[in-house]
């Protein structure tokens, strides 16, 4: 008795087995594109480079102003000395302070200077301190921090 159920049981076993493998076969692969898709253009091949770089964006520096205690809604800008000792606000370093403010350094811009940090009461308000002129970070990943201590 034993003999005939172990015999039903693998018949039945390699009869599902040759199911599954017609099935798979007539399953449609996806490596193989149909005569109905439109053609697609060759892509473009890059331009040679022989910079030896690697053509990712460049590795900047950072500078970060620190002001504990800084009140709520004050303002950091980082601003630029003319030559004629006449200073300027830098376009996008500038925002809101809540103890710190950070800004990205170009590699073009390293070393030079001089700038300063101004803390006001908010954007166009009155100047709370200024910090001493500095030149920027002179190297990649480099972050020149600096503190300043709200004592107006």
């Amino acid at each position: 008795m034993n003999h005939k159920y172990n015999f039903t049981f693998c018949l039945a076993i390699v009869v599902l087995m040759l199911g599954l493998v017609a099935l798979a076969s007539q399953t449609p692969s996806a490596a193989y594109a149909g005569a109905g898709l439109p053609s697609r253009d060759a892509p473009t091949p890059l331009p040679h480079d022989d910079d030896k770089d690697r053509d990712g964006p460049p590795v900047g520096a950072y500078l970060e102003l620190v002001a504990p205690g800084a009140p709520f809604g004050a303002w950091a800008v980082v601003q630029w000395q003319d030559s004629a000792g006449g200073w300027h606000d830098v376009e996008g370093w500038r925002g809101t302070l809540s103890d710190s403010s950070r800004w990205w350094v170009h590699p073009k811009d390293f070393g030079t200077g001089p700038f300063r940090w101004v803390v006001s009461g908010g954007p166009g308000g009155a100047e709370l301190e200024s910090s001493e002129p500095f030149n920027l970070p002179g190297q990649p990943n480099q972050t020149m921090q600096q503190t300043i201590l709200l004592t107006r």
